[in-house]
């Protein structure tokens, strides 16, 4: 088991409801303030995000960015021991979007607390499965999968193939997508704040194949353990008679949405990650 792993195992242990929660948010937060992981990536992400924004703002709110990268965690640490007192955590906007009789394609974004969003739902009883980017290390992909099942969230890695997500949709569950990060080698380039940059095309592809709504769901922060899920109206398309034109049109939407989302909370953003890292 890696140092990473094994430290994310004693964290699990270590942290209990009330003040040693607290009190190791504190702590984690004052050292993220001294050694800002991706510092330099994540003030670059803000610059190209809130480009009327002074570096006094920005200097605000990439600090908050790295508290809530802290509560993410205490959080979804401190829910394992009782998954069903997310209900109490979570208060939600326009849950009438979730349709168990259909389904849909969830569209997420790492703002807030995700981990929360995806609990909330598979606690309220909606079956929800997750496409996941796992990490590298086996001992903290396993101790992560773990504690999502906990929560009632089945995971499909993102390596698996088309046909386990597509089974999802087919039983009229929930399948939750994040495409806010770089798309990498498959992804196709697609405006997102102002700069052309490759993004998945997964919930396009999905929606397409499917007839699936494609559903905004994200959660803002209020305080530490209070939290707003916010449910979207589903993303707006129209077939064009042409695949590849028609999955390009609503990845566009799909960015669209995502920048939306962003800037409602730009502090509570994981803004460390290399979004746009064909320009820097």
């Amino acid at each position: 088991m890696s140092v990473k792993s094994s430290a994310i195992k004693l964290l699990t242990r270590i942290i209990k409801p009330g003040f040693t929660a607290s009190f190791a948010a504190r702590i984690f937060c004052g050292v993220l303030r001294i050694f800002p992981i991706r510092g330099k990536v994540a003030s670059r992400n803000l610059e190209i995000a809130l480009p009327g924004s002074t570096p006094a703002e920005r200097l605000s709110i990439l600090k908050a960015t790295y508290d809530n990268l802290v509560w993410i965690g205490v959080e979804f640490i401190v829910l394992q021991s009782d998954p069903r007192q997310v209900l109490n955590w979570v208060e939600t906007e326009n849950e009438a979007a979730l349709d168990d009789s259909t389904g849909g394609i969830l569209l997420g974004c790492h703002v807030g607390n995700w981990e929360l969003a995806a609990a909330w739902i598979a606690q309220s009883g909606h079956r929800i499965s997750a496409i996941v980017r796992e990490s590298q290390d086996e001992g903290e992909r396993g101790i992560i999968a773990d504690m999502r099942a906990n929560a009632g969230v089945s995971c499909i890695p993102k390596t698996t193939r088309m046909t386990k997500a597509l089974g999802v949709l087919k039983r009229n569950e929930f399948l939750a997508i994040m495409p806010d990060q770089h798309g990498g080698g498959e992804g196709v380039a697609v405006p997102l704040f102002g700069l052309d940059t490759k993004t998945s095309q997964g919930p396009a592809m999905f929606a397409y194949i499917t007839k699936k709504p494609i559903i905004p769901v994200y959660t803002c922060r209020v305080a530490p353990f209070r939290h707003r899920l916010r449910f979207g109206e589903p993303v707006k398309w129209e077939d064009r008679g042409d695949k590849k034109k028609t999955i390009l049109d609503i990845t566009k939407a799909v960015n669209a949405e995502i920048e939306r989302i962003i800037l409602n909370a730009p502090g509570q953003w994981l803004a460390q990650h290399r979004r746009f890292r064909e320009y820097y």
